[in-house]
């Protein structure tokens, strides 16, 4: 029965796209802002709800939270293999892939460098 809830709440195509993202990994609010260009106040809008649905986690470090997918999520292996498959044919997930691919090529010693971070990061 977990899995229905889990598709009930990524039936909506901003969720899926976030979902397909962490799947790669943990990812900042500001981070996926950039590679989806969705708002903000949206990204965070629907990880609140994933998060109440049990599908994503957030880890803080200072004032930026790091959000990734829980480990009962990932251990639906269909649900997850269902998403990968997702992300080689839908046109939107892969364009959010390649952007994230370019993001990742970016980052040094895993330093996050969204832009955020970046202007943070000018003030040290």
């Amino acid at each position: 029965m977990k899995s229905l809830e889990y598709l009930k709440s990524i039936s909506n195509p901003t969720k899926l796209r976030l979902i397909s993202l962490l799947l790669n990994g943990e990812l900042c609010v500001c981070e996926l802002e950039e590679i989806t260009l969705i708002k903000q106040v949206n990204i965070s809008k629907n990880l609140i709800s994933l998060k109440e649905s049990g599908i994503v986690e957030v880890r803080r470090e200072k004032q930026r939270g790091f959000y990734s997918l829980t480990n009962d999520f990932k251990s639906n292996s269909n649900l997850i293999l269902h998403i990968k498959d997702l992300v080689s044919v839908e046109k939107i997930l892969i364009n959010d892939f390649k952007e994230y691919q370019k993001h990742e090529e970016v980052k040094d010693d895993n330093i996050y460098v969204c832009h955020a971070f970046r202007n943070e990061a000018k003030l040290w």
